[in-house]
């Protein structure tokens, strides 16, 4: 069943964190995008682009330099994507 779509970067960036989790658990490892959007069921768009920005900026996940290729969750982001699936 595909997650309801993001209307705003925080939302979005809420969702790859919790994707990211269902893919690697609390091991922090590398993630390809692909497989997050594939996750997500929902293409890579600038939408997608903005939300990884605001999340590296709040320190939930780390990402290269653009174009992004892979993620992977930090320690917070770990603990915001538990928090977010207990609701």
């Amino acid at each position: 069943m595909p997650m309801a779509k993001s209307p705003t970067p925080k939302h979005l960036a809420a969702r790859i964190c919790t994707a990211l989790h269902e893919l690697s658990g609390a091991d922090l490892h590398w993630v390809s995008l692909g497989e997050v959007c594939k996750r997500l069921q929902e293409p890579h768009t600038v939408e997608m682009d903005a939300a990884i920005k605001y999340a590296s900026d709040a320190e939930l996940l780390s990402c290269g330099p653009l174009p992004v290729h892979s993620l992977m969750l930090t320690p917070k982001g770990v603990t915001a994507a538990r928090a977010k699936m207990k609701r």
